[in-house]
């Protein structure tokens, strides 16, 4: 699949990924934490990657391959924990060796992810209620069979998910966003477009932002990135003037898109139409607001705010962060690394999961 890699990638492959530079930070004092552990704080026996993060830094979802948190013996599941109290809860519906990478909303009670072996399936998860439901248009079209979950809105209120099926590329033929109030289900974007890439939702779900991507089937300048207007039907393109653009994230309120593109992260003011080049090096995730950028280089992960100019070291080089993992004023960023001296008694021999915060 195309955005949601096999969890097997997630904790392997993608930690070895060569990155880019990074600008240079600005000495600032923070404090990391291990979050890849049990309750009572015991290490994960497992791999763990793919974190997000609730606005207000309390909560995360992440994938993780340890047994002792829950997960069936050769087989990844998701974890999500209340970083306040250290409890953590094991999702396994949907169950099988594949898993998307998850999205959580800005309020922390909506999970949405992606499951399976054969036909990994959407799903959003709540954590209130503890249950799983499978996301699923009433009438999909006739050669849709599997699905993934790609942006969750701020109140879990939408959901913007992609259908599609094993015939080629087109696994992620259909865009959809679903209305967890109604359950209904409105396609944004079909077979006419390439496959699609990635998919933003505004705070309210009104706006979504998607990108297509290039396959073997077509050239490789399909790939281009678009923001719908639901509620008017108004659609532009963002990365217009780029070339190609690689979709990161719409704003909350829907007016800024953040992109990357010519090796360097761009934000388009969708609403004065003003393309600013943020940094010169490529952004892997960036708070709802579209101020903090995550940016990922060679010596690792650094958070640059947009408005002060300050960049400040996050991770170090390797870790791994998907879209998702800042939280609001970027007081708290998730991220996976293999390296073992990050925390004291780390001696799991395994890529763990991270949080860390401003002091």
């Amino acid at each position: 699949m195309t955005a949601g890699v096999s969890v097997g990638v997630s904790l392997g492959a993608a930690l070895l990924l060569a990155l880019t530079s990074a600008a240079a930070a600005a000495p600032r004092t923070s404090s990391v934490e291990r979050i890849s552990t049990t309750g009572d704080g015991t290490q994960a026996n497992g791999a763990s990657a793919d974190a997000v993060i609730s606005d207000d830094g309390r909560y995360a979802a992440f994938l993780s391959r340890a047994e002792n948190l829950g997960c069936a013996e050769a087989f990844p599941c998701m974890q999500v924990k209340d970083l306040a109290t250290g409890a953590v809860t094991a999702v396994t519906e949907g169950g099988g060796f594949w898993w998307g990478p998850p999205s959580i909303s800005g309020d922390g009670r909506s999970v949405g992810y992606s499951a399976g072996s054969r036909l990994p399936a959407p799903y959003l998860y709540d954590r209130r209620t503890g249950h799983s439901q499978r996301i699923w248009p009433a009438a999909p079209p006739s050669d849709a069979e599997l699905g993934e979950v790609w942006s969750v809105s701020r109140h879990g209120t939408h959901i913007a998910y992609v259908l599609g099926n094993r015939a080629g590329s087109a696994f992620t033929r259909y865009l959809y966003v679903r209305d967890t109030a109604t359950g209904t289900d409105e396609l944004i974007s079909g077979a006419a477009e390439p496959p699609k890439a990635a998919a933003s939702l505004s705070a309210d779900g009104r706006v979504v932002a998607y990108m297509t991507g290039h396959t073997s089937d077509g050239p490789e300048d399909t790939a281009d990135v678009f923001v719908v207007d639901r509620a008017t039907g108004r659609k532009v393109q963002a990365d217009a003037g780029l070339g190609q653009g690689r979709l990161i994230r719409l704003s909350d309120d829907g007016r800024y898109v953040v992109l990357d593109a010519q090796g360097g992260t761009y934000v388009r003011d969708l609403r004065t139409g003003r393309l600013v080049r943020a940094a010169d090096t490529p952004a892997v995730a960036t708070s709802r607001d579209a101020r903090h950028l995550l940016l990922s280089g060679a010596d690792g992960l650094r958070l640059l705010d947009r408005r002060t100019g300050r960049s400040t070291v996050v991770g170090p080089a390797g870790a791994q962060a998907v879209p998702g993992a800042v939280s609001a004023g970027g007081r708290a960023t998730v991220f996976g690394s293999a390296a073992a001296d990050l925390v004291a008694g780390d001696a799991n021999d395994a890529a763990d999961i991270f949080v860390r915060r401003p002091r």
